[in-house]
């Protein structure tokens, strides 16, 4: 049982992270989409609108969010963190599942709900 819930959390943390690497370069993404934050604008790409704005979001939430660098600033001083190698803060959701976490649901789906991000598809 403790191995199934084991293989179900990593696939599911892996399709996240897949996710979110084809929504960065998504080679053949017909969608640009952007949030701005304090004067900076973050861009993300898909075939979709909807998860263009997420993946700005996305980009938003690991670069700039001052929640998640207090987080990524607390981990990396923690065994964890030590553990993992001192990652950078993009690199970290990797190796992190509550980082992940953080950064692909509560605020990528805040940034989507409240900072009004732009899309424009081809």
């Amino acid at each position: 049982m403790k191995l199934t819930r084991s293989f179900s959390s990593l696939l599911a943390t892996v399709f996240v992270l897949l996710a979110i690497v084809l929504g960065c370069s998504s080679s053949g993404a017909d969608c640009v989409g952007t949030v701005t934050y304090e004067g900076k604008t973050f861009e993300g790409k898909d075939k979709t609108a909807e998860q263009a704005k997420l993946n700005a979001c996305n980009h938003y939430c690991r670069e700039a969010d001052p929640q998640y660098d207090v987080m990524y600033r607390i981990w990396l001083d923690s065994p964890k963190g030590k553990a993992a190698g001192s990652p950078s803060k993009q690199e970290a959701i990797f190796k992190d599942k509550d980082l992940l976490t953080y950064v692909t649901e509560t605020c990528a789906k805040k940034c989507a709900a409240t900072m009004n991000p732009q899309a424009q598809c081809k």
